[in-house]
């Protein structure tokens, strides 16, 4: 299994999966331009060898480029939620009926070697989802945008090979900086984003002895930095005896591809 995130951040998401034969992009929250540039770039891998798109939930900056991406590329298969596509019809603007995939929390997708869990996470979108990947071999989970860390995701995330989890912001940054009071209170909300202390707070908990990376994804422009969240991150796992010295943990650039991981 192989992965690398495309792109980071409030400005747009993007990420790539591999195993044996099968290749999948996960969000896409930029044009469609730009998605195959960093696809190309980032994996080596034209769009048109891409089986699925899958959808973690309809906000344009996950979305922005699923419909331009579909309509180019005909054996696109789109996966998301009955919520998901119905919140983002107008952004993604029309798709083929045949690439249109809906899912259920809970319910496993085949597709080629790989099984995919959707699990549901605490975001202020309509039926958002994080997700499991697994090949038989080797595990990856990943969750995007959450603004809690529950039971639930701990019991599905708990002891996969490579963890790829929100560090949205650090607390002191976001309360002191620009953004308005009500888009604060969003992000910091139950149902908005991940701080680095929450990120590093979840993964003491779903480390295990498979566990060997850790990609923090997310990080917002204005109110973290990347060497601040490894920092409170790292420090966590320390006070919780996490053996440091097994993990590999590093943050995926804001507007380019990150290391291309074997996991």
């Amino acid at each position: 299994m192989k992965f690398c995130s495309l792109m980071s951040s409030s400005a747009g998401n993007a990420f790539y999966l591999e195993s044996g034969q099968t290749r999948l992009m996960i969000d896409a929250g930029q044009s469609g331009r730009a998605l195959t540039e960093a696809l190309e770039v980032g994996s080596g891998c034209q769009p048109q060898e891409l089986a699925a798109l899958f959808l973690s939930h309809g906000h344009r900056d996950h979305v922005q480029g699923a419909g331009v991406m579909a309509r180019r590329y005909k054996q696109l298969s789109v996966y998301a939620t009955e919520g998901t596509w119905g919140e983002m019809e107008q952004i993604v603007g029309p798709i083929c009926p045949t690439q249109k995939k809906t899912f259920s929390v809970g319910k496993i997708i085949e597709l080629g070697d790989l099984k995919i869990k959707p699990f549901r996470v605490a975001h202020d979108a309509c039926d958002p989802v994080g997700f499991l990947f697994s090949n038989g071999e080797k595990r990856l989970g990943m969750v995007t945008d959450s603004g809690i860390f529950t039971s639930e995701m701990v019991k599905t995330l708990y002891n996969a090979d490579c963890l790829v989890l929100e560090a949205n912001h650090d607390p002191d940054l976001l309360w002191n900086g620009s953004y308005p009071w009500p888009l604060k209170k969003r992000v910091a909300g139950t149902k908005g984003h991940l701080s680095n202390q929450a990120a590093g707070e979840a993964l003491a908990q779903i480390i295990g002895p498979r566990t060997r990376q850790i990609v923090l994804i997310h990080l917002s422009r204005e109110n973290n930095q990347p060497e601040l969240a490894l920092e409170t991150v790292k420090g966590i796992l320390e006070e919780n005896k996490a053996c440091l010295r097994k993990l590999k943990i590093e943050v995926a650039p804001h507007d380019q591809p990150s290391n291309y991981i074997t996991i």
